[in-house]
């Protein structure tokens, strides 16, 4: 018994997927959710970058524009940002304080627009202009009113594509697993002698998981608009971006099985890589809440990619960088796939 113990912790060592998988994969996830978690523990790690926007030339607009600015202070920066910035440079801050054309003393408004995911800091913009409006202006002017522009429900538009991404790759995973179980039964030498190459049944599969994942997907959003009013103001590009964030995760599961070559490699590494693309790429947490440490590489990832341009096609863009993005990465996975297919058929 002691021997046989002995050759398996023996054949264990000598495994250097199964160590990574029992000792470095446990802690890149404890890494990246501890992380996370001091992020938001921190008193300085949720920074919140506000901009005032001074549209008026009303004098005591300025004045209340200085009193607002003047009010940043630990997790708050507020900066000043022109009335003609870019869409670009409005999206670098989670909230703006809008100081209209319209606003005169006789009848003062000021307007707030938040993107940001957390719940709160639509309030925490509320207050900060009306403590800086109570100490800038006199007593003798009006109230001011104070306009909530944001379109609530962010975390359930990250959401809403996040979570069927994620797992439409578990799903096209476990059939990538049960294609290269029937190839290790003899599936892929009974195709071989009818003529199909490698290559024609790795994009045989490609096609047929992208359709499967499309379907998840669709019925994933459609329940999401159903069950929780969640309406896309631009439903083409969010068919679109579903076809393209299908697309990819199919090619990117068919690349990955041809690289691990059979289904007991594939089976052990496949949920690994697709957890962390999933919490990398989003479909956990939304990158707005992680330390910048963890959202950079977000930037880079497929599923990033595909959770972005659904959000945006919900929103009422067409996510054109986006789609781009994902037509790239999936010819190039499906060309690394075809590649591997060719070799490992010759081996």
């Amino acid at each position: 018994m002691i021997a046989i113990v002995r050759a398996l912790l023996r054949s264990f060592a000598v495994d250097k997927a199964a160590l990574a998988l029992a000792f470095a994969a446990p802690i890149a996830f404890f890494a990246m959710f501890g992380m996370f978690f001091e992020h938001l523990d921190d008193p300085n790690g949720m920074h919140f970058d506000v901009a005032v926007v001074l549209e008026s030339d009303d004098p005591l607009a300025r004045t209340l524009a200085n009193a607002i600015l003047a009010r940043s202070e630990g997790r708050i920066a507020i900066t000043p940002l022109a009335s003609d910035a870019s869409a670009a440079e409005r999206e670098r801050f989670v909230g703006r304080i809008v100081i209209p054309r319209d606003f005169r003393a006789s009848a003062p408004r000021v307007a707030i627009e938040t993107n940001s995911p957390l719940p709160g800091v639509g309030d925490a913009l509320r207050q900060l202009t009306a403590a800086a409006c109570a100490g800038a202006l006199s007593p003798n002017t009006p109230h001011v009113h104070i306009e909530d522009h944001s379109r609530h429900g962010a975390l359930m538009r990250a959401a809403a594509p996040g979570i069927p991404v994620m797992f439409a790759l578990f799903a096209l995973s476990s059939l990538a697993a049960r294609g290269l179980g029937d190839d290790e039964a003899g599936l892929a030498e009974r195709l071989r002698s009818l003529g199909v190459s490698a290559t024609g049944r790795m994009l045989a599969r490609f096609a047929t998981l992208a359709l499967i994942a499309f379907a998840q997907l669709a019925v994933s959003l459609a329940f999401a608009i159903v069950a929780f009013g969640l309406v896309p103001a631009a439903p083409t590009a969010l068919a679109l971006s579903a076809l393209a964030a299908s697309f990819t995760c199919a090619a990117f599961v068919v690349a990955l099985a041809e690289l691990c070559g059979n289904r007991a490699r594939f089976a052990a590494i496949s949920p690994v890589c697709t957890l962390m693309l999933a919490g990398l790429g989003g479909s956990m947490v939304p990158t707005a809440l992680l330390p910048h440490a963890l959202a950079w590489p977000s930037r880079w990832l497929f599923t990033g990619w595909s959770i972005d341009a659904c959000s945006r096609a919900i929103d009422g863009e067409f996510p054109a960088p986006q789609l781009v993005a994902l037509a790239c990465a999936a010819a190039a996975l499906v060309a690394l796939a075809a590649l591997l297919a060719r070799r490992n058929e010759f081996r």
